[in-house]
Protein backbone atom coordinates (compact mmCIF):
# COMPACT_ATOMS: atom_id res chain seq x y z
CA UNK A 1 0.00 0.00 0.00
CA UNK A 2 1.52 3.62 -0.98
CA UNK A 3 1.53 6.47 1.26
CA UNK A 4 -1.00 8.98 0.90
CA UNK A 5 0.15 12.49 -0.08
CA UNK A 6 -0.54 14.08 3.34
CA UNK A 7 1.44 11.66 4.92
CA UNK A 8 4.66 12.18 2.88
CA UNK A 9 4.01 15.85 3.31
CA UNK A 10 3.92 15.23 7.35
CA UNK A 11 7.46 13.26 6.95
CA UNK A 12 9.17 16.41 4.87
CA UNK A 13 8.17 18.47 7.33
CA UNK A 14 9.50 16.84 10.38
CA UNK A 15 12.56 15.99 8.51
CA UNK A 16 13.25 20.05 7.56
CA UNK A 17 12.34 20.77 11.17
CA UNK A 18 15.19 17.73 12.63
CA UNK A 19 17.52 19.83 9.87
CA UNK A 20 16.84 23.04 10.78
CA UNK A 21 17.47 22.44 14.66
CA UNK A 22 20.44 20.26 13.67
CA UNK A 23 22.16 23.39 12.28
CA UNK A 24 21.20 25.75 14.78
CA UNK A 25 22.87 23.16 17.38
CA UNK A 26 26.14 22.98 14.93
CA UNK A 27 26.17 26.92 14.44
CA UNK A 28 26.64 26.95 18.37
CA UNK A 29 29.19 24.42 18.36
CA UNK A 30 31.56 25.78 15.31
CA UNK A 31 33.39 29.51 15.79
CA UNK A 32 33.40 31.76 12.98
CA UNK A 33 35.89 30.12 11.19
CA UNK A 34 34.60 26.78 11.03
CA UNK A 35 37.02 25.22 13.75
CA UNK A 36 35.48 22.45 15.99
CA UNK A 37 35.75 23.90 19.62
CA UNK A 38 36.02 21.39 21.96
CA UNK A 39 33.52 20.55 25.44
CA UNK A 40 36.01 21.62 27.71
CA UNK A 41 37.59 25.12 25.69
CA UNK A 42 33.43 26.12 25.77
CA UNK A 43 33.78 25.65 29.79
CA UNK A 44 36.88 26.45 30.38
CA UNK A 45 36.12 29.98 31.59
CA UNK A 46 34.60 28.54 34.69
CA UNK A 47 37.52 26.17 35.85
CA UNK A 48 39.70 29.40 35.14
CA UNK A 49 37.57 32.37 37.47
CA UNK A 50 37.38 29.84 40.82
CA UNK A 51 41.56 30.49 40.66
CA UNK A 52 43.02 33.75 41.67
CA UNK A 53 45.27 34.78 39.26
CA UNK A 54 47.35 38.28 38.65
CA UNK A 55 49.58 39.71 35.75
CA UNK A 56 53.11 40.20 35.31
CA UNK A 57 55.04 43.62 35.30
CA UNK A 58 56.67 42.09 32.13
CA UNK A 59 57.12 39.00 30.36
CA UNK A 60 60.61 37.24 29.65
CA UNK A 61 60.64 33.34 28.37
CA UNK A 62 57.91 31.15 27.73
CA UNK A 63 57.56 27.91 27.17
CA UNK A 64 54.78 25.69 25.82
CA UNK A 65 54.63 22.04 27.20
CA UNK A 66 52.22 19.20 26.67
CA UNK A 67 51.37 16.03 29.21
CA UNK A 68 49.91 12.99 27.81
CA UNK A 69 49.92 9.28 28.31
CA UNK A 70 50.14 8.41 32.15
CA UNK A 71 51.46 11.15 33.13
CA UNK A 72 49.03 13.59 32.20
CA UNK A 73 46.50 10.85 33.51
CA UNK A 74 48.14 11.23 36.75
CA UNK A 75 48.07 14.54 37.24
CA UNK A 76 44.49 14.73 35.97
CA UNK A 77 43.54 12.54 38.88
CA UNK A 78 45.60 14.53 41.91
CA UNK A 79 44.04 17.69 40.33
CA UNK A 80 40.42 16.45 40.59
CA UNK A 81 41.23 15.38 43.67
CA UNK A 82 42.72 18.79 44.90
CA UNK A 83 40.50 21.12 42.89
CA UNK A 84 37.03 19.82 44.15
CA UNK A 85 36.27 23.00 45.20
CA UNK A 86 35.25 24.50 41.11
CA UNK A 87 32.38 25.23 39.98
CA UNK A 88 31.73 22.02 37.50
CA UNK A 89 34.12 18.89 37.86
CA UNK A 90 37.10 18.70 35.89
CA UNK A 91 36.81 17.24 32.33
CA UNK A 92 38.87 13.66 31.45
CA UNK A 93 41.20 14.59 28.49
CA UNK A 94 43.72 13.01 26.39
CA UNK A 95 46.44 15.94 26.69
CA UNK A 96 46.85 18.78 29.01
CA UNK A 97 48.84 21.27 28.18
CA UNK A 98 50.38 24.74 29.63
CA UNK A 99 52.89 27.48 29.31
CA UNK A 100 55.27 28.79 31.84
CA UNK A 101 56.22 32.06 31.92
CA UNK A 102 59.16 34.17 33.29
CA UNK A 103 59.30 37.90 34.02
CA UNK A 104 59.06 40.28 36.90
CA UNK A 105 56.54 40.96 39.14
CA UNK A 106 55.61 44.70 40.91
CA UNK A 107 58.56 44.05 43.02
CA UNK A 108 60.82 43.53 40.38
CA UNK A 109 61.91 39.99 41.48
CA UNK A 110 62.03 37.47 38.82
CA UNK A 111 59.60 34.88 38.77
CA UNK A 112 58.27 31.81 37.15
CA UNK A 113 54.42 31.14 36.68
CA UNK A 114 52.04 29.23 35.00
CA UNK A 115 50.03 31.17 31.82
CA UNK A 116 46.41 31.70 32.72
CA UNK A 117 43.91 31.26 29.42
CA UNK A 118 42.10 34.50 28.75
CA UNK A 119 38.30 34.72 29.47
CA UNK A 120 37.44 34.26 26.00
CA UNK A 121 38.96 30.88 26.16
CA UNK A 122 41.98 31.70 23.64
CA UNK A 123 45.72 31.47 24.97
CA UNK A 124 48.01 34.18 24.42
CA UNK A 125 52.11 33.51 24.18
CA UNK A 126 52.47 36.64 25.16
CA UNK A 127 50.00 37.71 27.70
CA UNK A 128 51.33 38.54 31.28
CA UNK A 129 48.02 37.23 33.20
CA UNK A 130 49.29 34.22 35.72
CA UNK A 131 47.68 31.97 38.14
CA UNK A 132 48.51 33.78 41.73
CA UNK A 133 49.76 30.14 43.20
CA UNK A 134 51.85 29.13 40.45
CA UNK A 135 54.60 32.03 41.16
CA UNK A 136 57.59 31.37 41.86
CA UNK A 137 60.79 33.92 42.55
CA UNK A 138 63.66 33.13 40.54
CA UNK A 139 67.15 32.76 42.62
CA UNK A 140 69.95 35.03 41.22
CA UNK A 141 71.75 32.18 40.24
CA UNK A 142 69.13 30.08 38.40
CA UNK A 143 68.89 30.95 35.00
CA UNK A 144 65.38 31.63 33.11
CA UNK A 145 65.32 29.00 30.97
CA UNK A 146 66.36 26.78 34.18
CA UNK A 147 63.31 27.92 36.31
CA UNK A 148 61.13 27.05 33.45
CA UNK A 149 62.39 23.17 32.95
CA UNK A 150 62.90 22.91 36.42
CA UNK A 151 58.76 23.80 36.52
CA UNK A 152 57.85 21.25 33.75
CA UNK A 153 59.51 18.51 35.53
CA UNK A 154 58.11 19.31 38.71
CA UNK A 155 54.30 19.08 37.93
CA UNK A 156 53.79 15.54 38.12
CA UNK A 157 57.36 14.32 39.22
CA UNK A 158 57.50 16.38 42.79
CA UNK A 159 54.10 18.32 43.30
CA UNK A 160 51.55 16.11 42.56
CA UNK A 161 53.83 13.04 43.95
CA UNK A 162 53.85 14.85 47.62
CA UNK A 163 52.74 13.13 50.53
CA UNK A 164 50.82 15.12 52.25
CA UNK A 165 50.96 18.70 53.76
CA UNK A 166 50.20 19.52 57.26
CA UNK A 167 49.56 22.88 58.27
CA UNK A 168 50.79 24.18 61.61
CA UNK A 169 48.82 27.47 62.23
CA UNK A 170 49.59 30.59 61.24
CA UNK A 171 50.09 32.79 58.21
CA UNK A 172 49.44 31.84 54.81
CA UNK A 173 49.87 28.58 53.45
CA UNK A 174 53.35 29.02 52.34
CA UNK A 175 54.33 29.87 55.92
CA UNK A 176 52.09 27.21 57.97
CA UNK A 177 52.54 24.18 55.40
CA UNK A 178 55.20 21.53 56.72
CA UNK A 179 55.58 18.35 54.58
CA UNK A 180 56.55 14.92 55.50
CA UNK A 181 55.97 11.05 54.77
CA UNK A 182 57.83 8.15 53.18
CA UNK A 183 58.11 8.14 49.13
CA UNK A 184 59.40 5.74 46.81
CA UNK A 185 60.90 6.62 43.25
CA UNK A 186 61.39 4.23 40.41
CA UNK A 187 64.19 4.26 37.57
CA UNK A 188 67.42 5.78 37.26
CA UNK A 189 67.18 8.40 34.61
CA UNK A 190 67.20 12.05 34.64
CA UNK A 191 63.89 12.37 35.93
CA UNK A 192 64.29 9.86 38.69
CA UNK A 193 67.33 11.70 40.50
CA UNK A 194 65.47 14.97 40.09
CA UNK A 195 62.30 13.71 41.50
CA UNK A 196 63.87 11.57 44.50
CA UNK A 197 66.30 14.89 45.23
CA UNK A 198 63.38 17.61 45.19
CA UNK A 199 61.20 14.99 47.60
CA UNK A 200 64.11 14.30 49.52
CA UNK A 201 64.99 18.43 49.51
CA UNK A 202 61.28 19.25 50.64
CA UNK A 203 61.58 16.77 54.00
CA UNK A 204 60.30 13.74 52.60
CA UNK A 205 62.20 10.61 53.04
CA UNK A 206 63.09 8.99 49.73
CA UNK A 207 63.79 5.56 48.26
CA UNK A 208 65.41 5.35 44.91
CA UNK A 209 65.24 2.35 43.53
CA UNK A 210 66.34 1.06 40.06
CA UNK A 211 68.06 -1.72 38.72
CA UNK A 212 71.81 -0.17 39.30
CA UNK A 213 71.21 0.29 42.99
CA UNK A 214 73.14 3.65 42.42
CA UNK A 215 71.95 7.04 40.68
CA UNK A 216 73.57 10.13 40.17
CA UNK A 217 71.84 12.13 43.22
CA UNK A 218 73.30 14.20 45.37
CA UNK A 219 74.13 12.92 49.16
CA UNK A 220 73.25 15.58 51.19
CA UNK A 221 69.95 16.35 49.67
CA UNK A 222 68.10 15.13 52.23
CA UNK A 223 66.75 11.75 53.82
CA UNK A 224 67.47 9.55 50.45
CA UNK A 225 68.64 6.18 50.42
CA UNK A 226 69.30 3.80 47.13
CA UNK A 227 67.99 0.00 46.37
CA UNK A 228 67.88 -2.38 43.86
CA UNK A 229 63.99 -3.98 43.47
CA UNK A 230 65.41 -6.97 45.74
CA UNK A 231 66.66 -6.24 48.94
CA UNK A 232 69.38 -8.22 51.26
CA UNK A 233 69.79 -11.94 51.13
CA UNK A 234 67.00 -13.13 50.78
CA UNK A 235 65.95 -10.66 47.79
CA UNK A 236 62.96 -9.35 49.64
CA UNK A 237 60.70 -6.84 47.28
CA UNK A 238 61.32 -3.25 48.08
CA UNK A 239 57.82 -2.89 48.70
CA UNK A 240 57.53 -5.69 51.25
CA UNK A 241 60.87 -4.25 52.75
CA UNK A 242 59.72 -0.85 53.35
CA UNK A 243 56.24 -1.70 54.71
CA UNK A 244 54.14 1.54 54.33
CA UNK A 245 55.00 4.85 52.11
CA UNK A 246 52.84 7.77 51.50
CA UNK A 247 53.85 8.28 47.61
CA UNK A 248 55.68 6.20 44.22
CA UNK A 249 56.73 7.56 40.96
CA UNK A 250 57.26 5.59 38.72
CA UNK A 251 59.33 6.75 35.72
CA UNK A 252 60.03 3.20 33.61
CA UNK A 253 56.18 1.83 33.88
CA UNK A 254 52.83 2.49 34.53
CA UNK A 255 50.11 0.71 36.58
CA UNK A 256 47.21 2.58 35.65
CA UNK A 257 44.68 0.70 33.63
CA UNK A 258 42.60 3.36 32.97
CA UNK A 259 45.45 5.03 30.91
CA UNK A 260 45.73 2.47 27.82
CA UNK A 261 43.92 -1.31 28.30
CA UNK A 262 45.82 -2.63 25.56
CA UNK A 263 49.20 -1.34 26.49
CA UNK A 264 52.11 -3.96 27.55
CA UNK A 265 53.09 -1.08 29.88
CA UNK A 266 49.46 -0.98 31.62
CA UNK A 267 49.77 -3.99 34.06
CA UNK A 268 45.95 -3.44 35.68
CA UNK A 269 44.52 -1.67 38.54
CA UNK A 270 45.08 -4.54 40.75
CA UNK A 271 48.86 -3.67 41.90
CA UNK A 272 47.14 -0.26 43.02
CA UNK A 273 44.58 -1.92 44.82
CA UNK A 274 47.31 -4.13 46.70
CA UNK A 275 49.61 -0.58 47.10
CA UNK A 276 46.64 0.88 48.62
CA UNK A 277 45.44 -2.38 51.07
CA UNK A 278 49.38 -3.42 51.95
CA UNK A 279 51.40 -0.04 51.75
CA UNK A 280 48.92 2.59 52.72
CA UNK A 281 50.09 4.11 49.41
CA UNK A 282 47.07 5.79 47.70
CA UNK A 283 49.33 8.23 45.31
CA UNK A 284 50.97 6.67 42.66
CA UNK A 285 52.52 8.95 39.59
CA UNK A 286 53.51 7.45 36.64
CA UNK A 287 55.30 9.57 34.45
CA UNK A 288 55.36 7.21 31.40
CA UNK A 289 54.24 9.48 28.17
CA UNK A 290 52.59 8.34 25.48
CA UNK A 291 55.87 8.34 23.06
CA UNK A 292 57.93 5.68 25.59
CA UNK A 293 54.11 3.57 25.60
CA UNK A 294 54.70 3.24 22.02
CA UNK A 295 57.99 2.36 21.39
CA UNK A 296 57.52 -0.40 24.24
CA UNK A 297 54.73 -1.43 22.29
CA UNK A 298 56.11 -1.54 18.59
CA UNK A 299 59.94 -2.30 19.72
CA UNK A 300 63.07 -0.57 19.10
CA UNK A 301 62.60 -1.09 15.04
CA UNK A 302 59.77 0.52 14.34
CA UNK A 303 58.36 2.50 17.56
CA UNK A 304 60.61 5.21 17.52
CA UNK A 305 60.03 6.49 14.19
CA UNK A 306 55.76 5.99 15.09
CA UNK A 307 56.48 8.06 18.25
CA UNK A 308 58.25 10.96 16.24
CA UNK A 309 55.00 10.89 14.21
CA UNK A 310 52.99 11.53 17.04
CA UNK A 311 54.98 14.01 18.91
CA UNK A 312 55.17 16.36 15.73
CA UNK A 313 51.53 16.42 15.88
CA UNK A 314 50.51 16.58 19.46
CA UNK A 315 53.31 18.69 19.93
CA UNK A 316 52.09 22.02 18.01
CA UNK A 317 50.59 24.28 19.96
CA UNK A 318 48.27 25.30 17.54
CA UNK A 319 46.96 21.46 17.05
CA UNK A 320 46.85 21.00 20.86
CA UNK A 321 44.74 23.82 21.84
CA UNK A 322 42.05 23.51 19.34
CA UNK A 323 42.24 19.24 19.74
CA UNK A 324 38.61 18.50 21.69
CA UNK A 325 40.95 15.98 23.57
CA UNK A 326 43.05 18.07 25.49
CA UNK A 327 42.35 20.98 28.13
CA UNK A 328 44.58 23.83 29.84
CA UNK A 329 46.02 22.66 32.88
CA UNK A 330 45.08 24.23 35.95
CA UNK A 331 47.92 24.03 38.86
CA UNK A 332 48.08 21.98 41.72
CA UNK A 333 47.70 24.01 44.74
CA UNK A 334 51.05 24.81 46.37
CA UNK A 335 52.89 24.45 43.18
CA UNK A 336 54.37 28.24 43.10
CA UNK A 337 55.85 27.74 46.72
CA UNK A 338 56.77 24.39 46.25
CA UNK A 339 59.12 25.38 43.25
CA UNK A 340 60.39 28.60 45.39
CA UNK A 341 61.43 25.94 47.88
CA UNK A 342 63.52 23.83 44.69
CA UNK A 343 65.10 26.53 43.29
CA UNK A 344 66.53 27.65 46.77
CA UNK A 345 67.22 24.01 47.28
CA UNK A 346 69.59 24.12 44.12
CA UNK A 347 67.26 20.94 43.02
CA UNK A 348 67.17 21.79 39.05
CA UNK A 349 66.30 19.94 35.74
CA UNK A 350 68.17 22.03 33.29
CA UNK A 351 67.34 23.69 29.61
CA UNK A 352 69.33 20.76 28.71
CA UNK A 353 67.83 17.99 30.33
CA UNK A 354 64.57 19.31 29.31
CA UNK A 355 65.28 19.51 25.73
CA UNK A 356 67.62 16.06 25.59
CA UNK A 357 64.32 14.40 27.38
CA UNK A 358 61.55 15.79 24.67
CA UNK A 359 60.71 14.48 21.31
CA UNK A 360 62.99 15.40 18.15
CA UNK A 361 60.08 16.86 16.63
CA UNK A 362 58.80 18.95 19.50
CA UNK A 363 60.48 20.39 22.55
CA UNK A 364 56.35 20.85 23.69
CA UNK A 365 56.46 16.98 24.62
CA UNK A 366 58.33 14.86 26.25
CA UNK A 367 59.50 11.81 24.24
CA UNK A 368 61.41 8.29 24.66
CA UNK A 369 64.73 7.40 25.77
CA UNK A 370 66.52 4.49 24.44
CA UNK A 371 68.03 3.89 28.93
CA UNK A 372 64.29 4.36 30.23
CA UNK A 373 63.37 1.69 27.65
CA UNK A 374 65.77 -0.92 28.50
CA UNK A 375 65.64 -0.03 32.35
CA UNK A 376 61.68 -1.48 32.50
CA UNK A 377 62.43 -4.09 29.60
CA UNK A 378 65.16 -5.34 31.83
CA UNK A 379 63.26 -5.02 35.18
CA UNK A 380 63.44 -8.25 36.46
CA UNK A 381 59.32 -9.79 36.93
CA UNK A 382 57.33 -11.69 39.70
CA UNK A 383 56.80 -14.88 38.08
CA UNK A 384 54.71 -15.34 41.48
CA UNK A 385 52.11 -13.39 40.80
CA UNK A 386 49.30 -13.84 37.95
CA UNK A 387 50.80 -11.44 35.73
CA UNK A 388 54.22 -10.18 34.46
CA UNK A 389 54.11 -7.48 37.39
CA UNK A 390 57.51 -5.48 37.90
CA UNK A 391 59.65 -7.60 40.82
CA UNK A 392 59.23 -5.55 44.35
CA UNK A 393 55.88 -4.37 43.50
CA UNK A 394 53.33 -5.90 45.40
CA UNK A 395 51.43 -9.24 43.23
CA UNK A 396 48.32 -11.05 43.48
CA UNK A 397 49.44 -14.39 44.86
CA UNK A 398 47.57 -17.44 44.12
CA UNK A 399 46.52 -17.07 47.88
CA UNK A 400 45.62 -13.55 47.48
CA UNK A 401 43.15 -14.45 44.37
CA UNK A 402 41.77 -17.45 46.47
CA UNK A 403 40.01 -19.93 45.05
CA UNK A 404 37.23 -20.65 47.16
CA UNK A 405 36.92 -23.95 49.35
CA UNK A 406 33.53 -24.19 51.12
CA UNK A 407 33.54 -20.53 52.19
CA UNK A 408 36.96 -20.25 53.20
CA UNK A 409 39.21 -18.17 50.81
CA UNK A 410 42.22 -20.68 50.73
CA UNK A 411 44.14 -21.64 46.96
CA UNK A 412 45.44 -24.64 46.11
CA UNK A 413 48.79 -24.76 43.91
CA UNK A 414 47.20 -25.39 39.97
CA UNK A 415 47.66 -29.27 40.37
CA UNK A 416 45.46 -29.27 43.28
CA UNK A 417 42.86 -26.69 41.73
CA UNK A 418 42.90 -29.04 39.20
CA UNK A 419 41.74 -31.85 41.48
CA UNK A 420 45.05 -33.31 41.02
CA UNK A 421 47.07 -33.56 44.64
CA UNK A 422 50.52 -32.92 44.32
CA UNK A 423 52.39 -34.04 47.48
CA UNK A 424 56.50 -34.11 47.39
CA UNK A 425 59.17 -36.50 49.22
CA UNK A 426 61.84 -35.30 50.82
CA UNK A 427 64.68 -36.27 53.47
CA UNK A 428 65.24 -34.59 57.03
CA UNK A 429 67.60 -32.27 56.55
CA UNK A 430 69.88 -32.41 59.99
CA UNK A 431 71.55 -29.39 59.32
CA UNK A 432 68.81 -26.29 59.15
CA UNK A 433 68.84 -23.03 57.81
CA UNK A 434 66.95 -20.41 59.48
CA UNK A 435 67.15 -18.72 55.97
CA UNK A 436 66.21 -21.64 54.27
CA UNK A 437 62.66 -21.11 52.39
CA UNK A 438 61.34 -23.79 53.81
CA UNK A 439 57.66 -22.81 53.04
CA UNK A 440 57.13 -26.51 51.17
CA UNK A 441 56.18 -28.61 54.18
CA UNK A 442 57.23 -32.03 53.43
CA UNK A 443 54.73 -34.95 53.30
CA UNK A 444 55.10 -38.52 54.43
CA UNK A 445 52.11 -40.55 52.73
CA UNK A 446 51.86 -44.16 53.49
CA UNK A 447 50.97 -46.86 50.92
CA UNK A 448 48.39 -48.64 53.26
CA UNK A 449 44.89 -47.31 54.12
CA UNK A 450 45.26 -47.91 57.62
CA UNK A 451 47.88 -45.25 58.40
CA UNK A 452 47.56 -41.79 58.51
CA UNK A 453 49.37 -39.66 56.53
CA UNK A 454 51.06 -37.06 58.69
CA UNK A 455 53.91 -34.24 57.97
CA UNK A 456 57.46 -34.89 57.73
CA UNK A 457 59.10 -32.67 60.52
CA UNK A 458 61.70 -31.20 58.69
CA UNK A 459 62.19 -28.14 61.26
CA UNK A 460 63.38 -28.76 64.24
CA UNK A 461 62.04 -25.82 65.68
CA UNK A 462 59.05 -25.58 64.59
CA UNK A 463 55.81 -28.15 64.49
CA UNK A 464 54.41 -29.64 61.25
CA UNK A 465 50.71 -30.80 60.93
CA UNK A 466 49.10 -32.08 57.87
CA UNK A 467 45.58 -32.40 58.70
CA UNK A 468 42.44 -32.10 61.11
CA UNK A 469 43.37 -35.61 62.78
CA UNK A 470 47.02 -34.63 63.68
CA UNK A 471 45.57 -31.16 64.86
CA UNK A 472 43.28 -33.18 67.22
CA UNK A 473 45.98 -35.72 68.13
CA UNK A 474 49.18 -32.91 68.64
CA UNK A 475 47.56 -29.75 70.06
CA UNK A 476 44.55 -30.80 71.24
CA UNK A 477 44.56 -33.78 72.45
CA UNK A 478 48.22 -32.65 73.96
CA UNK A 479 46.27 -29.44 75.50
CA UNK A 480 49.18 -27.96 73.67
CA UNK A 481 50.21 -24.11 73.98
CA UNK A 482 50.64 -22.35 70.68
CA UNK A 483 51.09 -20.17 67.74
CA UNK A 484 49.79 -21.59 64.50
CA UNK A 485 51.06 -20.44 61.00
CA UNK A 486 48.45 -20.88 58.33
CA UNK A 487 51.15 -21.45 55.08
CA UNK A 488 50.75 -22.36 51.38
CA UNK A 489 53.65 -23.26 49.19
CA UNK A 490 52.73 -20.85 46.39
CA UNK A 491 52.03 -17.46 48.78
CA UNK A 492 55.30 -15.04 48.37
CA UNK A 493 54.39 -13.45 51.70
CA UNK A 494 54.53 -16.72 53.30
CA UNK A 495 57.66 -17.78 52.11
CA UNK A 496 58.95 -14.13 52.93
CA UNK A 497 57.93 -14.25 56.25
CA UNK A 498 58.81 -17.92 56.82
CA UNK A 499 62.20 -17.25 57.93
CA UNK A 500 61.44 -14.56 60.88
CA UNK A 501 58.94 -16.90 62.16
CA UNK A 502 61.84 -20.03 62.22
CA UNK A 503 63.68 -17.46 64.01
CA UNK A 504 61.07 -16.75 66.65
CA UNK A 505 60.72 -20.01 67.15
CA UNK A 506 64.55 -21.14 67.64
CA UNK A 507 64.66 -17.95 70.09
CA UNK A 508 62.03 -19.16 71.61
CA UNK A 509 63.84 -22.65 72.29
CA UNK A 510 67.19 -21.44 73.06
CA UNK A 511 65.40 -19.29 76.12
CA UNK A 512 63.89 -22.12 77.35
CA UNK A 513 60.40 -21.95 77.09
CA UNK A 514 59.81 -24.79 74.32
CA UNK A 515 58.00 -26.73 76.90
CA UNK A 516 55.77 -24.50 77.76
CA UNK A 517 54.83 -22.18 73.91
CA UNK A 518 55.29 -24.26 70.60
CA UNK A 519 55.20 -22.56 67.18
CA UNK A 520 53.63 -24.65 64.33
CA UNK A 521 53.20 -24.39 61.10
CA UNK A 522 50.31 -26.05 58.43
CA UNK A 523 50.75 -26.57 54.72
CA UNK A 524 46.90 -25.25 53.45
CA UNK A 525 47.27 -25.92 49.91
CA UNK A 526 46.38 -29.03 49.79
CA UNK A 527 42.39 -30.99 50.49
CA UNK A 528 43.54 -31.77 53.89
CA UNK A 529 45.30 -28.01 54.71
CA UNK A 530 42.60 -26.95 53.52
CA UNK A 531 39.70 -28.64 55.65
CA UNK A 532 42.38 -27.97 58.31
CA UNK A 533 41.91 -24.45 57.54
CA UNK A 534 38.07 -24.15 57.54
CA UNK A 535 38.23 -26.02 60.67
CA UNK A 536 40.51 -23.16 62.76
CA UNK A 537 38.46 -20.91 60.63
CA UNK A 538 40.85 -19.19 58.86
CA UNK A 539 40.22 -17.95 55.35
CA UNK A 540 43.09 -16.46 54.06
CA UNK A 541 46.53 -16.78 54.48
CA UNK A 542 49.10 -16.10 55.94
CA UNK A 543 47.61 -16.33 59.28
CA UNK A 544 48.26 -17.27 62.58
CA UNK A 545 45.88 -18.63 65.12
CA UNK A 546 46.16 -18.47 68.52
CA UNK A 547 45.96 -21.53 70.49
CA UNK A 548 45.85 -22.07 74.71
CA UNK A 549 45.71 -25.73 76.29
CA UNK A 550 44.43 -27.00 72.88
CA UNK A 551 41.72 -24.05 72.84
CA UNK A 552 41.26 -21.83 70.00
CA UNK A 553 41.05 -18.18 71.28
CA UNK A 554 41.30 -16.38 68.01
CA UNK A 555 43.02 -15.88 64.88
CA UNK A 556 44.41 -13.12 62.44
CA UNK A 557 46.04 -12.20 59.34
CA UNK A 558 49.41 -10.84 59.47
CA UNK A 559 51.82 -10.34 56.58
CA UNK A 560 55.09 -9.23 58.39
CA UNK A 561 57.17 -10.01 60.84
CA UNK A 562 57.87 -9.39 63.56
CA UNK A 563 54.56 -8.00 64.61
CA UNK A 564 53.33 -6.21 67.47
CA UNK A 565 50.15 -8.04 67.87
CA UNK A 566 51.59 -11.40 67.35
CA UNK A 567 54.11 -10.22 70.37
CA UNK A 568 51.78 -9.21 72.66
CA UNK A 569 49.26 -12.80 71.94
CA UNK A 570 52.44 -14.79 72.37
CA UNK A 571 53.22 -13.15 75.74
CA UNK A 572 49.62 -13.46 76.75
CA UNK A 573 49.37 -16.86 75.69
CA UNK A 574 53.09 -17.64 77.00
CA UNK A 575 51.94 -16.17 80.70
CA UNK A 576 48.12 -16.86 81.09
CA UNK A 577 47.00 -13.77 80.93
CA UNK A 578 43.61 -12.86 80.61
CA UNK A 579 43.21 -13.29 76.90
CA UNK A 580 42.76 -9.35 74.99
CA UNK A 581 40.06 -10.60 72.21
CA UNK A 582 40.82 -7.61 70.02
CA UNK A 583 44.14 -9.46 69.04
CA UNK A 584 42.18 -11.33 66.54
CA UNK A 585 40.19 -10.73 63.64
CA UNK A 586 36.32 -10.29 62.90
CA UNK A 587 35.19 -14.20 62.01
CA UNK A 588 32.43 -12.21 60.22
CA UNK A 589 34.36 -10.01 58.61
CA UNK A 590 35.92 -10.69 55.08
CA UNK A 591 39.52 -11.14 54.58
Amino acid sequence: MKPSASLRCSDLTKSLTCIFFLASSLDRIFSENGTLLSCEALSSTKFKSAIPTTKMESVGRSQFAVLDGAEWNSVQSILRDQRQDMPEALPTTKYGYMSVLTGKDEDNQRIVAMQCTESDGSEQPASSLVYEDSIAVIPKQVSDEDAISTYIASLSSIVCALPRVNNIGGGGEKESATISGKAVVLGSGDLACFSAEGLASLGIEVFLVNNKGSASVRKNVGKLQIMKPAVGEDETGFAYHLGEFDSLVDTIGNERSDFDNDSIMSLGDSTLQLLKNQHKCYNYISTVTHSQDIVANEGILWGPGKADGYSEEVGNPTRMMKNRDSQSIIPPKSIGSTLESLLKNGVIMSEKQRSKACSKKSDAIRGWSLSDFWEQTSWPRDSTGTGATRFGLPVRDTLEDPEIFNGIAVSAPPSIAQGVPSFRRSEYDDEYDDEEDDDDVDIEVKSSSTKKKRATQKNPYVMDIFDVDEFKTEIVGTEKTCLMFMSARFCKTCKSINPAYTRMARMNLDNGKASNFSFVKAETGTPYGKRLARHVSVRAVPSFVFIRDGEILGQTYVSKLPNPKITKAMELLETGAKWDYSLCDDEDEDE
